[in-house]
């Protein structure tokens, strides 16, 4: 992933991703929310082709559960969510990028960049090290490195 995972993210991504990829779909993005009671570790999972169904999740939850259960990553209690990435699927690899060049994003920056964290426009660039994005409305170009985003998504626009 281009973007970087948290540490326990990683970790998790590093032990499941063979496993995911051999069972016949992708990894696109995985959270972790830490709370007093009980933490929750959301799997974002989708067919490389796209079209992830709800059996095919319902598939996935236990096998990942009890791969989770060998490797037990996580210290403390947690819920597993696997789910879809939904119709405003996270960008976090090069070629989730690449594939949605053109289209509509949303980008959240670690830092404020001219007094604000959240950009959206088209993704019209796409390089090794970072992307830019065309703000429609301010007539605006953004070049960002993507070790200074914090989260990308594809935005979806209803007509």
């Amino acid at each position: 992933m281009v973007l970087q995972l948290e540490p326990l993210a990683r970790k998790v991504a590093d032990l499941l991703e063979p496993h995911i990829e051999r069972l016949g779909f992708e990894l696109v993005n995985i959270e972790f929310r830490r709370s007093t009671r009980n933490s929750l570790l959301r799997l974002l999972v989708d067919r490389p082709e796209g079209g992830i169904t709800l059996n095919d999740l319902e598939r996935l939850s236990p096998i990942l559960g009890d791969l989770l259960d060998v490797y037990d990553p996580v210290d403390g209690r947690y819920t597993l969510e696997v789910s879809s990435p939904g119709i405003n699927r996270p960008l976090a690899r090069l070629k989730d990028f690449e594939a949605y060049r053109g289209q509509r994003v949303r980008i959240r920056t670690h830092r404020p960049r001219d007094g604000r964290r959240n950009f959206e426009g088209v993704l019209v660039e796409v390089r090794a090290d970072g992307i830019a994005v065309e703000e429609e409305a301010r007539h605006q170009r953004h070049a960002f490195a993507f070790n200074e985003i914090q989260g990308a998504n594809y935005e979806h626009k209803f007509d």
